[in-house]
């Protein structure tokens, strides 16, 4: 039987297009797995928003000169076409409004209710120069844990939050900290279902193994719920006028938002996996979980995660890319000079999973020219084939059939080894081809779409239409011999851009 999957992926910052780290990430990464899920038989669903209230869109607006709306317009037009570029099959890519505001207002005051939230005093940190209350892109200085710079809220490199206050490296005579009421979530009293559904899931990436080992070493300090920011949903409901809801907290029942609109109350009982970047890890493994397990004693039917599926950084030479400091090469300016599905294989198999990655074009360059001569090696074998091999053996060779329908396991997943297997099979099946006088052509066009359905959506696309292939698996490929095969092309203009 069938199950349903729920991939969410982190909502993009509308403060710019996306660029090649963000599509290395969790955006591609999400839709390879989505595909792949759906190739076992099984449904998925894929919601991502736009992080609307976030605190980089308010300073990038100022850097641009511009107003933060006229920015989220512009960025999600271009986002969604990043998206389109790169063939990211979003479900929905949801954007607050109104009705979404009413739906995690009522989630708070259902927590609130049950005293799962509460104001609280604790220590802030006031600009005295701006007379503001800086968070996240609001102010820098040092990582109190690791003592890398870094911006309020998290730090980037080692992971560890930070609350603004214990940043190092503030100029004295400009922050204060003073005391005042916030919202708050109470970690803590999460610890042990915390502790038991973390440690117990077996999925986590050797980074993020350690952040959770690191974090659960000491007392989990409490979650600052609100913010005196310039927007966001007010936390008046709760007794603090003037005040926004953190947008790391927002965020969860923001999710579980976009899951039931697209696919209503199925997803009490689905797998939900989150794609994410390690620099947000703290918000999504501890904070969000533990707004999970709140919700449920309120008596909300949604599922806890099965899976966190974290990223590294992928950077470039000269350092890591920045939408908020322009340090990036666009996804749709590599869009208008290489083949997205070359893109999209090459990002599998090199992206940052594991460990920090560097991007350099001539690199890539050179790999996509290697990835598309292995594919079109085997249209050539099959096009000089194809008239004389019509009969005799048509099943998939049993050693392709054997690698590629082994299903990975959410605690093995990668793309990297989705895209690897793929190679492996099609240089096999060239080689199977060429010196087997016995081996039918009419397996192969087949069994390429089985092999890159996932990764290069528009290429087998394309075939599927033109060898009218519906239904097919491993077991039972489609027999079509008859047309000659397209190569896949390195190099094109991409319509929609």
């Amino acid at each position: 039987m069938s199950s349903l999957h729920l991939i969410v992926a982190p909502p993009p910052t509308p403060n710019g297009d996306l660029h090649v780290g963000h599509m290395s990430g969790p955006y591609l990464a999400a839709d390879i797995y989505r595909r792949y899920t759906l190739q076992q038989g099984n449904r998925a669903v894929y919601c991502v928003s736009s992080d609307d209230h976030q605190s980089y869109v308010d300073t990038t607006a100022e850097r641009l000169g511009t107003t933060s709306a006229a920015l989220i317009a512009q960025a999600r037009r271009d986002i969604q076409a990043s998206f389109d570029a790169y063939s990211i099959g979003l479900d929905r890519f949801g954007q607050p409004n109104a009705e979404y505001a009413e739906f995690v207002t009522n989630f708070f005051t259902a927590l609130a209710a049950k005293r799962l939230i509460r104001p609280a005093t604790v220590p802030v940190l006031y600009d005295a120069q701006r007379g503001s209350y800086p968070v996240e892109a609001f102010v820098s200085g040092r990582c109190p844990n690791c003592l890398e710079g870094t911006c309020g809220g998290i730090c980037e490199g080692c992971g560890h939050p930070n609350s603004c206050t214990d940043l190092l490296g503030l100029d004295g005579n400009r922050y204060q900290v003073r005391q005042e009421e916030r919202l708050i979530l109470d970690l803590e009293q999460f610890r042990p279902a915390l502790d038991d559904h973390l440690n117990g899931l077996g999925t986590h990436r050797p980074a993020l193994r350690r952040l959770i080992r690191q974090l659960l070493a000491d007392k989990l300090k409490p979650f600052v719920l609100s913010y005196k920011t310039p927007r966001g949903i007010d936390t008046g409901a709760w007794g603090l006028p003037g005040q926004h809801l953190n947008v790391w907290g927002e965020m969860y029942p923001g999710h579980m938002y976009w899951l039931t609109k697209t696919a209503g109350d199925a997803i009490a009982d689905a797998e939900y996996v989150q794609f994410l970047g390690f620099d947000n890890s703290y918000f999504y493994v501890f904070v969000h979980v533990a707004l999970a397990l709140a919700a449920r004693q309120c008596g909300f039917q949604w599922p806890l995660p099965s899976a966190f599926i974290t990223n590294q950084f992928y950077n470039l030479p000269n350092g890591k890319f920045s939408t908020s400091k322009g340090n990036a090469i666009w996804a749709r300016d590599l869009a208008l000079e290489y083949n997205t599905d070359l893109a999209r294989l090459f990002l599998a198999l090199h992206g940052p999973e594991y460990q920090e990655a560097t991007f350099s074009e001539p690199i890539f360059k050179r790999a996509v020219d290697d990835l598309a001569a292995k594919i079109n090696k085997l249209a050539a074998t099959y096009n000089s084939k194809r008239n004389r091999n019509q009969t005799g053996q048509e099943a998939i060779p049993a050693e392709v059939a054997r690698l590629m329908s082994q299903e990975l396991s959410l605690k093995e997943y990668s793309n990297a080894e989705l895209a690897r297997r793929a190679i492996h099979a099609l240089q096999y099946l060239e080689h199977w081809l060429a010196t087997n006088d016995a081996a039918s052509t009419a397996c192969i066009p087949s069994a390429i779409i089985l092999c890159l359905d996932a990764l290069c959506p528009q290429y087998t696309s394309a075939l599927q239409q033109q060898f009218s292939i519906r239904e097919h698996s491993w077991t039972s490929p489609a027999r079509r011999p008859f047309d000659m095969l397209p190569e896949i092309q390195v190099q094109y203009a991409h319509a929609a851009l």
